[in-house]
């Protein structure tokens, strides 16, 4: 029954967090700790590892609609490789309770700056001493034109932010990226999701080894929890496009506000 239970939650993390551009870990992390009692660095590690499966899964359903901004995902994949490393051997020293507390802290943060985000057309909002802004034009496979221009210098820095958050918390990072890459750097939400899951498959697989070194990723439980967002990632990928870009953005923020406050009364 655990391991039907851990299939479920699979597909539904990993269709959820294909859809808003997430690895799922927002979803995963709250159950591990609820239902299953895990320490903070095993649930961190295993959310980890089956993120990575869950983000590959998705970005090869991007990348055939042609959505993945790879010029920007590489760059920032690469940026968010030295906190990733940081972030697995830092989780061991964190309390439970502290963890919890933490934890649901920055969801019910993050809820509330999606939901509190400035109206208005999508736009690049960093300032112009971070240097000059690269622009990114291409069509993808639906025939959607993208233009846009942003700070590539400020988008590094933020991956580099996003990859130590990932791995302390075991969320993947997409939480923090894709709000960051559609209100700070004006990338459109679909190409923000798309790239987002490009880039938490290079960040997850470096995670997930330095969590692994540590002996602290629990595979069986990682194998069930794939097993059931293989088919999620392929779902919610597909079902993106369909879907309104602010519409994701509240969806994501709804629920990651009921597991903050599942997290903080437990």
């Amino acid at each position: 029954m655990d391991y039907l239970l851990l299939i479920l939650i699979g597909l539904f993390a990993g269709g959820l967090g294909s859809l808003v551009g997430v690895g799922g870990g927002f979803v995963v992390i709250p159950f591990l700790l609820l239902f299953f009692d895990y320490p903070p660095a095993w649930a961190v590690a295993t959310s980890l590892a089956f993120i990575f499966v869950n983000s590959l899964s998705s970005s090869i359903v991007y990348s055939q609609q042609k959505r993945i901004d790879f010029k920007t995902g590489i760059p920032f994949a690469i940026s968010t490789i030295p906190g990733a490393i940081a972030g697995a051997f830092i989780i061991p020293y964190f309390a439970e309770r502290t963890f919890d507390t933490a934890f649901g802290l920055l969801l019910i943060a993050v809820s509330i700056f999606m939901l509190m985000r400035p109206e208005g057309p999508v736009k690049d909002r960093t300032p112009s001493w971070l240097g000059p802004k690269v622009t990114r034009q291409f069509v993808d496979a639906h025939g959607v034109e993208y233009n846009y221009s942003f700070s590539i210098k400020f988008g590094m820095l933020l991956s580099f932010g996003v990859g130590f958050i990932s791995s302390l918390f075991g969320i993947g990072g997409g939480i923090i990226h894709v709000p960051a890459m559609t209100l700070l750097l004006g990338i459109p939400p679909h190409i923000a999701t798309a790239t987002s899951m490009f880039i938490l498959t290079i960040s997850t697989v470096v995670a997930s080894f330095a969590h692994f070194t540590q002996g602290n990723v629990q595979l069986m439980t990682a194998l069930f929890l794939a097993l059931g967002a293989i088919a999620g990632g392929q779902v919610g990928a597909r079902l993106a496009p369909k879907i309104k870009g602010p519409l994701l953005m509240r969806i994501f923020a709804g629920l990651m506000f009921i597991l903050a406050l599942q997290l903080l009364t437990k």
